[in-house]
């Protein structure tokens, strides 16, 4: 049991790669089991996948960490490793039926392009969610520097 407790501390330390981990397993995972989509292969299990990577990477921030700039980060790199992933798997299966194997381009850049829209939106409108609902506390250091400023505005 410690053994997991290890691992659940170093991904809260490590929020950024956890989240894009934790993404682009969720993703692909439910890929393989059911492959898909609403409008495009894959795009529902990204969805799914970047939303609660990203969310777990939004929770676990640090102070010093901005969540719009870190939430566009961790989901837009989750979408793209799952995208790679997706792609690698699509093209195996694609080259064991028919023998093609110049389509793994073609194949890679549809789903980036996939990625590159779902992980940009969802990334943005987590990271705005996440710096409303928990606006970034001003540590000691501004507060003595706005308190200097504030004297000298009025001398």
């Amino acid at each position: 049991m410690g053994t997991i407790a290890n691992l659940y501390n170093k991904a809260k330390q490590e929020n950024i790669l956890a989240g894009i981990i934790i993404s682009d397993l969720i993703a692909f995972i439910s890929y393989v089991i059911f492959p898909a989509g609403i409008i495009f292969y894959g795009d529902f299990q990204m969805i799914i996948g970047v939303i609660i990577g990203t969310r777990f990477a939004l929770k676990n921030l640090k102070t010093f960490q901005s969540p719009l700039k870190y939430g566009i980060l961790a989901a837009l790199g989750g979408t793209i490793l799952s995208a790679i992933s997706m792609s690698i798997y699509d093209w195996t299966i694609f080259s064991l039926g028919t023998g093609i194997e110049n389509s793994l381009l073609y194949i890679i850049l549809f789903y980036l392009l996939e990625a590159l829209i779902i992980g940009l939106f969802i990334g943005l409108v987590q990271g705005l969610y996440y710096r409303s609902k928990y606006p970034q506390k001003e540590n000691k250091n501004n507060e003595t520097l706005n308190e200097l400023y504030e004297s000298l505005k009025s001398n």
